[in-house]
Order: C-alpha cells, then structure tokens, then sequence
C-alpha cells in the first residue's frame, strides 16, 4: 500500500473531527501506529473499503480507544 497516501487520507480525516489541532508528522509514532493497524486490518478483511478502516484508526487514536 502506498503510504503516502494514507498519510493524506488520515491527515484528511483528522481535520474533519477537528480542524483546529490534530495533526501528525509523516515520520511520527503516531502516524506509524495507526499505518500498521491499517495495515493489518486491510489484510484481515482485503474487501474492506480503506476510507472506513482509515476512519475507524482515526478515530480509534482520536478517543484513545484500541481500534482492534
């Protein structure tokens, strides 16, 4: 998977739960947390559409609640 653009798509989401103070940094521990959990859940479930796992590990970091 490109990371690149998930970086975008979770940068895209973060903005839309609060425009004004999350965002994270491409080469963060945040960002690479929630990259592998995209990660492994688009390998679990691979007819998954990646706009809901990247909402759902967003919002999974956003209340500091586990995701998976």
């Amino acid at each position: 998977m490109n990371k690149k653009l998930i970086f975008k798509m979770v940068q895209n989401c973060l903005k839309q739960y609060n425009e004004d103070s999350h965002s994270i940094l491409f080469e963060s521990r945040e960002f690479e947390e929630i990259f592998n959990k995209i990660i492994e859940a688009k390998n679990k479930e691979a007819d998954s559409d990646l706009h809901e796992i990247v909402n759902d590990a967003v919002y999974g970091y956003i209340t500091d609640s586990p995701y998976f």
